[in-house]
């Protein structure tokens, strides 16, 4: 998941699916609600904090008159990034976090704060997920298989896909490389979790994934209009996978990680078992429980690489050194770095999309105004990196906790970090939290306990005599029962746009609020209709039982005695047929 890039001056954070979100809110503002309490939360005990000494290059960034001046200033501007990450994190509730600031030569301010999934202390050696930030890395990975001739820009997908036919052969025979790398094939952002996020044991290759694509409804003809959509570059893995002949994360390895220094990097499920990933942190009920683990093991190309602080250091470091190896190889040539950081024109009218090749291109208000940057998360993880090559210095941040209904709150941190060591002012940590969290989890979850009670109220009332009314005092009750309880099943129904599974490892309190409602509200709607069946067989019954006494009173004294002891006079028309009946009888 990540960012969207707004209009140009703001700063956005990743928003959650709205198909999604819409029913959660309604659902969550059926019941009043009481805004929980804010706890007073503790920080995270302070881990090993590490300074490498500055280089020239990220030092020049500040200006500073004297070398002393300039080390002052360096220190200055340091510890204040220290103290707005900690305070950040204890506003968040934040577990486990690890940042540097990077020079060309690597990471020359790094620190370490907090524990992992598995209690443990983070530190340099610890490692995290970094979501889509692992696009700027599958892209250059794209890359070096376009400098070696392997694939080309222009390259049509099916000509390495016969079997992708997203927005019918005519749409699909139009998509390059160039609109993958750029996000303009025309898949909306809706398309992800058709094809991403399989935490399965047994997940299908990318190229198997793209049967899932072809009922999808394009935005536009390819290059036409701009979403950002991780199927984009699930497909683009399958491309890579299909050329080379072998799994991307190993073109990831062989492309990237090696030259680059990555040692620590992971790609598959494997690496994260080498490297021993611990599970990351999702808020359940706002407090945060290590229960999110798993990677896809063919999610590489989109979101799910990862590794320590150090390795993501050295991509960044790698970037600005324009594509170069700390040794003087290269990676990525002159050309492909600035093609990755060329903003993308749609067609035809050369509109600016803020998305090169794997990279945001600006977007941000000043000082971040010519920033390079990316954010990312998957569940329980979230990463960013920031590039300013105008001062030749970068910021990348990992840290163990993400959900998609507080992710304003969670990525804010990378923002302002590099707000901070661009030259701006340190902004508030003080602001409202994750509002739409709170509302959602907690509105769902006073429904799901009403329906709870509702459900039990029904059972109860099950094992009371039926009780006796007209059809009305029937069915209003009923319906009025029925009609909330059926909501929560409605969403879960109307919600395409995630997966049970998927809605469990992203929403993993979200998740089990709405299915307890679910379960309530159809326990509830079969034991309402049941009382109302029986409560319509017992008036039936007792109105049958009741009206032959009544007609053999009437033979007997032509009236009927009411059980408050009124006396019914039968119509005059009645009693005068009932006299000619007698009249016409022969006597004995």
């Amino acid at each position: 998941m990540n960012v969207r890039p707004g209009q140009a001056g703001t700063r956005t954070a990743p928003r959650p699916p709205r198909r999604l979100l819409t029913p959660l809110l309604v659902l969550a503002c059926l019941l009043p609600l009481a805004r929980p309490a804010t706890a007073s939360p503790t920080g995270p005990p302070e881990s090993g904090a590490r300074s490498a000494p500055a280089a020239s290059s990220a030092t020049a960034a500040f200006r500073p008159d004297s070398a002393p001046d300039r080390s002052a200033g360096l220190s200055r501007r340091y510890a204040e990034l220290d103290h707005y990450i900690r305070d950040r994190m204890k506003t968040t509730r934040t577990p486990g976090l690890a940042y540097a600031v990077v020079g060309p030569d690597g990471p020359e301010h790094q620190r370490f704060w907090g524990t992992d999934g598995n209690g443990r202390r983070v530190g340099p050696d610890t490692p995290f997920l970094w979501g889509s930030v692992a696009k700027p890395i599958a892209a250059s990975a794209v890359l070096t298989l376009v400098q070696d001739g392997q694939l080309g820009l222009e390259d049509r997908v099916v000509d390495h896909l016969p079997g992708f036919r997203f927005g019918g052969r005519a749409h699909a025979a139009r998509v390059t490389v160039r609109h993958l790398l750029q996000q303009t094939s025309g898949l909306p952002e809706s398309a992800t979790f058709r094809v991403t996020d399989c935490l399965d044991a047994d997940c299908p290759r990318p190229a198997d994934r793209l049967g899932a694509l072809d009922g999808v409804e394009p935005l536009g003809p390819p290059g036409s209009a701009y979403a950002y959509s991780s199927a984009n570059y699930l497909v683009l893995s399958a491309v890579a996978e299909a050329v080379t002949g072998r799994p991307f994360a190993e073109q990831l390895r062989r492309g990237v990680f090696e030259p680059a220094g990555m040692d620590g990097a992971i790609a598959d499920r494997t690496t994260a078992r080498e490297r021993q990933l611990p599970p990351g942190y999702s808020l359940l009920w706002g407090r945060p429980a290590a229960v999110s683990d798993g990677v896809d093991q063919h999610g590489a190309g989109y979101g799910y690489i990862g590794g320590n602080l150090q390795d993501l250091a050295a991509f960044a470091a790698l970037q600005l050194r324009s594509g170069q190896t700390a040794d003087g190889g290269t990676v990525l040539t002159p050309d492909s770095v600035r093609r990755a950081r060329t903003e993308g024109r749609l067609q035809p009218d050369g509109d600016p999309t803020g998305y090169g090749m794997g990279w945001r291109i600006g977007g941000l208000d000043a000082p971040l105004n010519n920033a390079l940057w990316h954010t990312g998360a998957s569940p329980g993880y979230s990463a960013m990196i920031f590039l300013l090559p105008e001062r030749d210095t970068a910021l990348v941040l990992t840290q163990n906790l993400y959900g998609l209904l507080h992710d304003d709150a969670v990525m804010r941190i990378g923002f302002d970090a590099a707000r901070i060591l661009a030259g701006g002012q340190r902004p508030s940590t003080e602001d409202p939290l994750a509002s739409d969290y709170h509302l959602t989890i907690w509105g769902l979850t006073a429904l799901a306990l009403a329906l709870l009670l509702a459900a039990a109220r029904a059972a109860l009332l099950l094992r009371r005599p039926p009780s006796r009314g007209s059809a009305w005092r029937r069915v209003v009750p009923t319906a009025l029962w029925c009609l909330p309880a059926a909501l929560p099943g409605t969403a879960l129904l109307l919600s395409r746009y995630m997966s049970p599974s998927q809605l469990h490892a992203w929403l993993p309190d979200v998740a089990i609020a709405l299915w307890v409602a679910t379960g309530a509200g159809a326990a509830t709607i079969v034991l309402r209709v049941v009382l109302a069946i029986r409560s319509a067989r017992s008036t039936r019954a007792r109105s049958t039982s009741t009206s032959r006494p009544q007609l053999a009173a009437v033979g007997r004294r032509g009236t009927v005695r009411t059980r408050a002891g009124r006396s019914n006079w039968l119509p005059q028309r009645v009693r005068s047929v009932e006299r000619a009946s007698t009249a016409q009888t022969p006597s004995s």
